[in-house]
């Protein structure tokens, strides 16, 4: 099964929460992690920035990756949050049967 992971970070454990059920509850997602926090650092508007924030990973297939980007772009609180997606296999046939029954 052709999968990908969609990565996102978040400041507020709350809101990462939130996030992760809309996906599944909408089925765009077959299963979310929420990352312990960590800190960020990155340049904007001038300034050095220093944040902790929870990384969300949303596992899904291909089919559903626009829409759950959709659906995270609308939740995100960020003014520019970082979204990525990393495609790959699922190599263990149980699993691959399991999640194609959330997500389809």
């Amino acid at each position: 099964m052709k999968f990908c992971q969609v990565c996102t970070s978040l400041s507020d454990i709350d809101k990462a929460t939130e996030m992760a059920r809309e996906s599944i509850n909408h089925k765009l997602a077959f299963c979310c992690w929420i990352r312990p926090k960590h800190m960020a650092m990155y340049p904007w508007k001038g300034e050095l920035c220093e944040e902790s924030e929870y990384e969300v990973v949303f596992k899904t297939n291909n089919v559903n990756l626009e829409q759950l980007t959709a659906l995270i772009r609308g939740m995100h609180p960020y003014e520019t949050p970082y979204i990525a997606s990393f495609h790959g296999d699922i190599l263990h046939v149980g699993y691959a049967q399991w999640a194609e029954t959330i997500v389809t």
